[in-house]
């Protein structure tokens, strides 16, 4: 559901999470902690599903989308954030699995993910990503995989 709660103020990813949810990741709702895992077990099941072939084109298209949003997410959330070595590590492995995803979707038979563009430094006030990433049309076959 929707938080409602005064600005600043702590705000828990899930139930007995003490973590707080920083602003950068306010549109998944998720600690930086369970973010990266998220991303983590979503990316395994991408793997899975395009080492099998059993992703559609459109599928692929979906998984390339959802590998560009959350780069930029942990690109935010790295420059913005003062992080613990532990957090740090954590955000480099999530980077890798999202690296590794996109190129077994480029190298996926009869299929080719969409060039994903970053934009340089300082050009845009904030990622382009989703508004609310949970409730997007876009995201709805990968959410349940977060």
């Amino acid at each position: 559901g929707a938080w409602m709660g005064k600005p600043g103020e702590h705000r828990s990813c899930i139930p007995r999470c003490k973590l707080p949810v920083p602003a950068e990741l306010d549109s998944v709702g998720l600690c930086v902690y369970h973010f990266t895992w998220s991303v983590e077990e979503a990316c395994v099941e991408m793997h899975r599903q395009v080492a099998l072939r059993k992703a559609t084109a459109e599928r692929r298209v979906e998984m390339a989308t959802y590998v560009g949003e959350c780069a930029l997410l942990l690109a935010r959330v790295t420059s913005n954030l003062c992080l613990s070595d532990d957090l740090k590590r954590r955000i480099l492995c999530t980077f890798l699995s999202l690296m590794n995803l996109k190129e077994n979707l480029e190298r996926a038979p009869n299929g080719h993910a969409p060039e994903l563009r970053v934009p340089e430094t300082g050009l845009l006030p904030t990622p382009a990503v989703v508004t609310d990433w949970r409730n997007s049309e876009s995201n709805a076959n990968l959410r349940s995989q977060v």
